[in-house]
């Protein structure tokens, strides 16, 4: 039995590392370093007598369809083109319309993408001119075409001149509804809940049922591999959701740094981060099974994983009801845990082979707690089900995929509900476990377990679907709201509104809603340009959306609009239409008391103070 058993955990692990080499290590595209520049024309701190006609950009790795150029001279923006590609893919040129660049320092920042089109780098290079371009007398465009452009930042990374502020870091991302990453952020997600669920399961198993089973190495082996599943899958679902919050690659998602942006971003993101942290806790139990057995220790080798469990059922804070569909989710977690872990443990360990009177002990004692995970699990399921979709399951994605959950299911507690009586039946008066019974029922609860896993690829599926009674909308109240619409022809080739939660100077929250186009958007950003001080310079926010959508930026973590007075809103984007520059609108900020500044000058009233009477005395010689 152990040596069959063996192959089988050998062979499961195999598959794992093969997955999980697959998803990384030869997925096309995936770069964990960041492309670069070789050579650049201009160089980097050259000197030009006059303005260049275009600057080339020679790259290390291929460049995909995302690559913007901004061009600064002197802290003001300068208006180009889109860049084009050539060679090979690694040659990027940007022209440079007529007159030119105006003399003085200039800088040009660049942001690609890698062939995949995920975000590959970012860099920028500087260089002087020592003379102005002639002037030249522009005509104006008398064609059809009123589409203004302007060449902006890159997603996720903001077109700054000296006095500008960076704001693309703090945007607030739900983890539910990102597409940056979902690949990984979805199979992270099914590897970590189903390796969670078989050692939590399987712990309980063997310390309420089978505490012999401790005593077997292919127990032991079982317990950490699972866990090793559950640390692989924790690792790729925490470090995919960091990618998606930050906008940064997959690579860069898999530094530890960058988990802390996961505390930016809600209790789902907090959940992923915590989930990390009791997965590799729950080592110490996972390494030594025994610790469940023992009533020192029993409590806590039992509470780490149980942890890790809770924090799967807090992957849904919305909805209706938010504190009880919490509680659900929690209780929903353990008992699929308990059910779908020890139906894993009962296949793959308990009836990998004949055995003496405590293997059937274990079949009994599994399927009396089974029958209690199976009641909680239906039913949190059900009343989540009805809290989320309500009567509504056939009109949206979310209710669909949760029907055809239910159906599987459903399939699943028929066949364990028919090996739980078959076993009860043919167990009652045995002692030992033959070779015959253990392979019809291992047949039978391994389908239940095969089940049990699509049910879980279906569960990771609907986190990522948006139910009909889920209001994305965010609770905020905002004292700005403005709509920016660009037409051509009559059509409508940028519609986005943009809503300030402050009209006084101070820290702003931003929410910005984009409706049209509904897709192929690349670098959108929006600027805030301040009243002339002298001091304060324009807020640059990139905002991460490459469609119709929605992104927020708490007050928290606001703009930092410090100057009274009428600023100006433009929105800047590169759409199908070519590159968009909406006309300024102006937005008025007043000061902290809520008065309008003045520059007016205001002459006080004369104050007339009269001269006292005095008696003069002459003095003859």
């Amino acid at each position: 039995m152990a040596s069959r058993l063996g192959r089988s955990v050998r062979l499961g692990l195999a598959f794992v590392l093969i997955a999980f080499v697959g998803a990384f290590g030869l997925a096309p595209g995936t770069a964990l370093a960041d492309n670069e520049i070789i050579t650049s024309e201009p160089a980097d701190g050259a000197t030009l007598t006059t303005s260049p006609s275009e600057i080339v950009f020679n790259f290390t790795e291929e460049v995909g369809e995302l690559r913007v150029v901004s061009v600064e001279c002197n802290t003001e923006p300068y208006l180009v083109p889109r860049p084009t590609l050539s060679g090979n893919a690694r040659t990027m040129t940007v022209e440079i319309p007529a007159p030119g660049l105006p003399q003085g320092l200039c800088v040009a920042t660049w942001t690609v993408s890698d062939s995949d089109d995920e975000p590959n780098g970012s860099g920028q290079i500087s260089f002087s001119i020592e003379v102005d371009p002639a002037p030249t007398t522009s005509i104006a465009d008398t064609g059809n075409d009123t589409t203004t452009t302007l060449a902006g930042a890159g997603e996720g990374t903001p077109a700054s001149t000296t006095g500008s502020t960076d704001a693309s870091d703090s945007a607030i991302v739900d983890l539910n509804s990102v597409e940056t990453g979902t690949g990984p952020l979805w199979l992270g997600r099914v590897l970590s809940t189903l390796g969670i669920a078989a050692v939590f399961g399987a712990l309980v198993v063997i310390a309420a049922a089978w505490p012999e089973g401790v005593e077997y190495l292919i127990t032991v082996r079982f317990v950490r591999s699972a866990w090793v599943l559950a640390l692989i899958g924790t690792l790729l679902f925490t470090s995919a959701a960091a990618a998606a919050v930050s906008g940064s690659s997959l690579g860069s998602g898999f530094s530890p740094a960058a988990w802390l942006d996961l505390l930016d971003a809600g209790w789902s993101g907090r959940a992923a981060l915590l989930r990390l942290v009791f997965v590799i806790a729950a080592a110490w139990a996972a390494f030594r099974p025994d610790r469940v057995i023992d009533p020192v220790t029993q409590l806590v080798a039992l509470g780490l994983p149980a942890l890790a469990v809770v924090m799967i059922g807090v992957g849904r804070v919305d909805g209706p009801l938010v504190l009880l569909g919490v509680l659900l989710g929690i209780a929903h977690a353990l008992a699929m845990a308990v059910w779908v872990g020890g139906v894993i443990l009962l296949a793959r360990v308990i009836l990998s082979g004949p055995g003496e009177e405590d293997l059937v002990h274990a079949v009994r004692g599994f399927a009396r707690i089974s029958v209690l995970a199976i009641v909680v699990t239906i039913g949190t399921g059900l009343v989540q089900m009805f809290r989320l979709d309500g009567g509504n399951l056939f009109n949206n994605a979310h209710g669909r995929v949760t029907v055809l959950k239910v159906v599987l299911v459903a399939a699943m507690v028929f066949v364990g509900l028919s090996a739980r009586q078959f076993a009860q039946q043919r167990l009652a008066r045995t002692h030992e476990m033959t070779v015959p019974m253990a392979d019809r029922l291992r047949r039978a609860f391994g389908v239940e377990a095969a089940i049990g896993l699509v049910v879980l690829l279906a569960s990771s599926w609907l986190l990522a679907l948006t139910p009909v009674n889920v209001n994305n909308e965010p609770s905020i109240d905002y004292a700005i709201e403005r709509r920016v619409l660009v037409e051509a022809e009559e059509i409508v080739v940028l519609d986005v509104t943009v809503k300030l939660t402050n009209d006084r100077v101070g820290l702003n929250g931003l929410e910005v809603r984009v409706d049209e186009p509904g897709d192929g958007i690349i670098g959108l950003e929006v600027v805030f340009t301040p009243p002339v001080d002298g001091v304060s310079g324009a807020i640059v926010q990139s905002v991460p959306l490459t469609g119709a959508g929605r992104a927020v930026r708490s007050e928290a973590n606001g703009l930092p609009m410090e100057v009274a007075g009428d600023w100006q809103l433009q929105v800047n984007a590169n759409t199908g239409a070519g590159l968009v520059r909406s006309d300024p609108i102006v937005i008025a900020i007043a000061t902290a008391d809520g008065t309008a500044p003045t520059t007016s000058i205001t002459i006080p009233e004369p104050i007339l103070v009269p001269i006292e009477t005095t008696t003069t005395t002459t003095v003859a010689g």
